[in-house]
C-alpha cells in the first residue's frame, strides 16, 4: 500500500526527498547563523510538515504576490501553491477562441523561482465560467468538442510544473433530485453524467502521468446534508472506478463550519471506503468559519481550533493524508472576507498582521508534525 501511494501521490519521493534536502540545507545555514533553537521556531509549515514526507500549501492570487510581506510569507511557510482563481474557466477563457494565462504564469513563475509545486485547480465546475460558455453548450455535438478543446490546451500549458489536478469539482448536491445525487449544471445538461468520467479519460489522455482527482466539500459533517453527501460522492467514485476512469484521488475541500458537529465514525468509515477504492485523500481547500460561534475574538478562534483538532485527528485515523492545502494563508487575502455574514479571522494559519495564530498551532500539531 505504501508504494501504491508513492506511485499514485502527486509528488514523486524524490521530490519529497528534494523537500527535505532544501529544509536541512536550510536549517544548517540557519543554525550557523542564530543557533538551531531560533532555526526551528522559524520553520514553515511546509518545511515541517516535509520533514515526515508531506507537503503543505496554500490558495493564492497572482494578484496576492503585491503584497510583498505576503509574498514573503508564502516563501516562508509553504511548500506549494494552487491558484485561487487563475486556472478556471472564467479566467482562462474570455472568449471561445482565446486562452489568457496571464494570472497563472504569474503565480507559476513565482512558485517556480522559489520551489514551490503546485497544484491544477480545476478542469470542470459548474461555476466561474465565462459568459459565452452556457449558449455554446446548448449547440447540438458541441459540448464535447469544447470541453476537449479546454482540457487539452491548458494541460499542455501547465504539464511542465502541475503534477495533479482537480478534474471535476462539485459534481454531487444533498438536494438533487436525481437518483444518482448529480448536481444540475451546465455540463450535465450538455452531455449528461456522462460528462464526469468523459472529463477524466481526456485529462488521462492529455496528460498520462498527471494524477486525477475528484475534488467536492460538506463530507465532514454528521447531519443530514453530510450523510447524504458522502453517499452520493462514495456511489459517483464507484461508478468512475467501475467504468474504468482514471480517478487516482479524492479531494476534500474542507470549508469547516466551527459549531457545526462532524460525522465521527461516519465520516471515518466513509474515508476507509474511499481509501478502499484505491484512492488517495487529499486536503485540498481547508480553512474555518467561525460565524457560528459567539463570544470575545480570542475565545471564539480557541474554541474554533476544537473543530480543526477534530478535523485532523479523523484524517489520519487510519491511514495518511500527506497533502494539506489551505484555501488561503493569511486572513488578510481569505475569500470569506467577501463572503456577507463570515469573519476571516482565525480562518486560516496566519492572522492579518502576518502573525501565526492558533490555527497554525493545530496544523502544526495535528497534521505537520504529528
Amino acid at each position: 500500500m505504501k508504494m501504491q501511494f508513492y506511485r499514485k501521490n502527486i509528488f514523486a519521493r524524490r521530490d519529497f526527498l528534494k523537500l527535505l534536502g532544501l529544509g536541512a540545507a536550510l536549517g544548517a545555514a540557519s543554525c550557523a547563523q542564530a543557533g538551531g533553537d531560533l532555526f526551528f521556531e522559524s520553520l514553515g509549515l511546509g518545511a515541517r510538515a516535509g520533514r515526515r514526507g508531506r507537503l503543505y500549501g496554500a490558495a493564492a492570487q497572482g494578484a496576492h504576490l503585491d503584497d510583498a510581506p505576503f509574498a514573503a510569507a508564502l516563501r516562508r511557510e509553504c511548500a506549494g501553491l494552487v491558484p485561487e482563481a487563475g486556472l478556471k474557466w472564467r479566467a482562462l477563457r474570455p472568449s471561445p477562441a482565446e486562452f489568457d494565462f496571464a494570472g497563472y504564469r504569474r503565480l507559476a513563475a513565482f512558485a517556480e523561482k522559489h520551489g514551490l509545486a503546485v497544484r491544477g485547480h480545476v478542469l470542470v465546475w459548474h461555476r466561474a465560467n465565462p459568459p459565452w460558455l452556457a449558449a455554446a453548450l446548448e449547440r447540438p455535438d458541441a459540448a464535447e468538442k469544447i470541453l476537449e478543446g479546454h482540457i487539452r490546451p491548458v494541460l499542455r500549458e501547465t504539464a511542465p510544473l502541475i503534477k495533479e489536478w482537480d478534474v471535476v469539482n462539485e459534481a454531487v448536491h444533498p438536494l438533487s433530485t436525481r437518483a444518482d445525487g448529480l448536481r444540475p449544471s451546465p455540463w450535465l445538461k450538455a452531455l449528461g453524467p456522462s460528462y464526469v468520467p468523459l472529463a477524466f479519460h481526456m485529462a488521462r489522455a492529455a496528460g498520462p502521468e498527471l494524477t486525477l482527482v475528484y475534488n467536492d466539500y460538506g463530507m465532514e459533517y454528521g447531519d443530514e446534508n453530510g450523510r447524504r453527501r458522502r453517499r452520493d460522492i462514495l456511489r459517483l467514485l464507484e461508478r468512475l472506478k467501475k467504468e474504468g476512469a482514471p480517478v487516482h484521488a479524492l479531494g476534500l475541500q474542507s470549508h469547516l463550519q466551527a459549531g457545526r458537529p462532524l460525522g465521527g465514525r461516519a465520516f471515518t468509515d466513509f474515508l476507509s471506503e474511499a481509501r478502499g477504492m484505491g484512492l488517495a485523500l487529499h486536503v485540498t481547500e481547508l480553512d474555518l468559519d467561525l460565524s457560528r460561534l459567539r463570544g470575545r475574538t480570542g475565545d471564539v478562534i480557541r474554541l474554533g481550533q476544537n473543530t480543526l483538532a477534530a478535523y485532523l485527528d479523523a484524517l489520519r485515523r487510519d491511514g495518511p493524508v500527506p497533502v494539506l492545502f489551505t484555501w488561503g494563508l493569511s486572513s488578510r487575502h481569505s475569500w470569506l472576507n467577501a463572503v456577507p455574514g463570515k469573519n476571516a479571522q482565525g480562518a486560516l494559519p496566519l492572522d492579518d498582521a502576518l502573525a501565526r495564530g492558533a490555527f497554525w498551532r493545530t496544523l502544526r500539531r495535528h497534521w505537520a508534525e504529528a
